[in-house]
């Protein structure tokens, strides 16, 4: 298939030499082309010599617009075609620029970035702690810049299950946070819900439910740090603290960490009822997932809650239009009511009704 561009790159051989800018380039070209339409395995032979010839003309800081077009490139390319070149264009950069360099913490981030989307937290660990001591030595160690690096350090440590590390980025995170804002600070209670986040959802990763349950305990005291903190900065009803609560639920409703998510439920659908009524749409999606929980624990409060949510849901849905919606907007403001990435919230009910149908049958046998 690539017959012709072979005996072009022959020619060049033949007229420039085997170590040519033109060679190179045409290899470089070859290997592009087979990565749109073969194998990238293939290519890699083409390209790898292109660079080598590159190199040994220019130098390595030449081979960096060749790596960056390489590693960006739009198509089918696995990660381990792209490893090799990634961990090359790192040490160039960090020969030619020095170790203590902005463009080189950029650098181990991506790195970083690229094993985590790939649930490898072992292999970013590193890169990160490399980041984190270039961000110290340009920044000092109470910059926010070294505050936004623990917090990826902190997620990475708790992916790869080594909790104590996890711990001991975390402790300094928050110190970090307090020595800049003020330990009593909206900033602090920002980070601490971050925190907080970043261990729900790093719990769904670990291999047993122990350990989940572990993390899950400690994002909790984070999250109750961060509500105390904002209570008594913006108020007991406020809305930061109405966001907190509803995050922090979210996330673990994604884990079905029913149990703790109830907690945080009850304590947003109180503050919800004395600030808009105890028929008003806003409460929909937090009586919606408090029904579920009761409907999955067979409780007796899952039939009463979820009636509570079809009658409040009458009100604001137009009963000829009775679509599967995931958003229900005030027709007066056009504020979003209810919103949701997945099913309608009609849908959410009709599931637990017949969940709870289903509890029925078994409690008297049926």
């Amino acid at each position: 298939m690539f017959e012709d561009h072979l005996a072009h790159i022959a020619r060049l051989e033949a007229k420039f030499g085997a170590e040519s800018d033109e060679v190179a380039t045409a290899l470089n070209t070859l290997a592009f082309l087979i990565c749109q339409s073969g194998d990238p395995a293939d290519a890699l032979p083409y390209f790898d010599r292109s660079i080598t010839i590159r190199e040994a003309l220019h130098g390595p800081e030449s081979l960096l617009p060749q790596l960056n077009q390489w590693i960006d490139q739009s198509g089918p390319v696995q990660f381990r075609h792209l490893e090799p070149f990634l961990l090359g264009r790192l040490e160039i950069m960090t020969t030619a620029w020095g170790e203590i360099d902005p463009r080189i913490a950029e650098e181990c981030d991506r790195i970083a970035s690229r094993y985590l989307y790939r649930h490898e937290p072992k292999q970013a660990r590193p890169f990160l702690e490399q980041s984190l001591a270039i961000v110290t030595e340009l920044h000092g160690a109470d910059s926010e810049e070294v505050g936004k690096a623990l917090e990826r350090l902190v997620e990475a440590c708790l992916r790869a299950g080594d909790q104590k590390l996890a711990a001991r980025h975390r402790e300094r995170r928050i110190a970090v946070a307090e020595r800049a804002h003020g330990a009593d600070s909206a900033e602090v209670a920002a980070t601490l819900v971050s925190l907080a986040l970043a261990a729900i959802t790093a719990s769904k990763q670990a291999p047993r439910e122990l350990v989940q349950q572990a993390i899950r305990r400690e994002a909790e005291e984070l999250c109750d740090r961060a509500l105390s903190i904002e209570q008594a900065v913006f108020g007991p009803d406020s809305l930061q603290v109405q966001k907190t609560l509803e995050a922090v639920s979210r996330a673990l409703l994604d884990c079905r960490d029913f149990h703790k998510a109830e907690r945080l439920l009850r304590r947003l659908l109180d503050i919800c009822e004395r600030a808009h009524g105890n028929d008003a749409a806003a409460l929909l999606w937090i009586l919606a997932n408090l029904a579920q929980i009761y409907a999955y624990d067979r409780s007796q409060l899952a039939e009463p809650t979820l009636e509570r949510c079809f009658a409040i849901l009458r009100r604001f849905l137009d009963v000829r239009r009775p679509t599967m919606t995931t958003r229900i907007t005030d027709l007066k403001d056009g504020e979003t009511l209810y919103s949701s990435n997945s099913s309608g919230l009609l849908e959410m009910l009709v599931r637990i009704s017949e969940r709870v149908d289903y509890n029925s049958r078994k409690r008297w046998g049926g």
